[in-house]
């Protein structure tokens, strides 16, 4: 599943296309993805303009002139593909096409776990799919001290804790394994047991590791791509994460990566 880097990098490479310009048509062509779209969906967006694109977690933002945001949730495999008016084609597994009087933007989506939905502009954040989220990993209000409380207040495996999204926003599988280990940091470790130091440099490791991963456009493992149709390439960075028996890379270790299971996903750990 898409985690912040990857949203985060679709955000960016749909804002020259789409903030500012009017959606001249929008057509759908199945009835929902993993839920079904709100009513009269295409014909509330013809029409509006894109006033701002944002991201909320795992989510992207479509503010719109009409006092409506539109919510998108890429899933499993959404994507979303540009192309100019005059050269698109119809893809297998597009199933809504916004479009604009420069471009064409395809939204594909394999698994169809994605979705859409619409909701006032005004209370947007809200809906029920924010109002329980925790805060995103570069608000700077979010502390050290507020992530080591918030972290003191859990008895599960610092890891576990990490993916769980009321706690901090945005950290994935691939992400989670990756800072914890720049940390070095057990992910089996109970995350009421990591001191205010530790919480900081564990802090601190996800917002560089993030940053990192959003500079190389994300990380494509299996589905993800930028709407230009290029390819993230953090997995080229990647520590620990998809490198289960492979050499440690930290200096003098002489050990080797080795994999683990915690909630149903798997851990990498020396």
């Amino acid at each position: 599943m898409p985690e912040l880097p990857e949203v985060e990098t679709v955000r960016r490479g749909l804002i020259p296309v789409l903030q500012g310009e009017t959606l001249t048509d929008v057509q759908i062509f199945r009835e929902g993805l993993r839920y079904l779209f709100p009513p009269f969906f295409a014909e509330r967006l013809k029409g509006q303009t894109v006033k701002s694109l944002e991201r909320r977690a795992k989510y992207l933002l479509l503010h719109l002139s009409g006092d409506q945001t539109l919510i998108i949730h890429l899933g499993m495999s959404g994507r979303f593909r540009i192309n100019s008016a005059k050269t698109f084609l119809k893809q297998k597994h597009d199933h809504v096409i916004f479009q604009t009087s420069h471009c064409t933007i395809a939204y594909n989506d394999v698994r169809r776990f994605g979705l859409m939905d619409l909701t006032p502009t005004q209370t947007w954040s809200d809906h029920i799919h924010f109002k329980n989220l925790g805060p995103e990993p570069f608000d700077q209000t979010f502390d050290s001290e507020l992530f080591h409380e918030k972290l003191t207040k859990r008895q599960q495996s610092v890891k576990v804790a990490l993916l769980n999204q009321q706690l901090i926003v945005g950290v994935g599988n691939i992400y989670a394994s990756e800072s914890l280990w720049q940390s070095e940091i057990h992910p089996n470790r109970s995350s009421n047991s990591l001191t205010l130091i530790e919480a900081a440099n564990l802090l601190n490791n996800i917002r560089n590791v993030l940053s990192r991963a959003i500079e190389a456009g994300g990380s494509t493992l299996r589905d993800h791509q930028q709407p230009d149709g290029k390819l993230g390439y953090f997995q080229h960075q990647f520590s620990v994460y998809g490198r289960h028996l492979e050499p440690c890379l930290r200096e003098k270790c002489q050990g080797h990566i080795k994999k683990i299971s915690q909630a149903s996903r798997s851990t990498l750990l020396l």
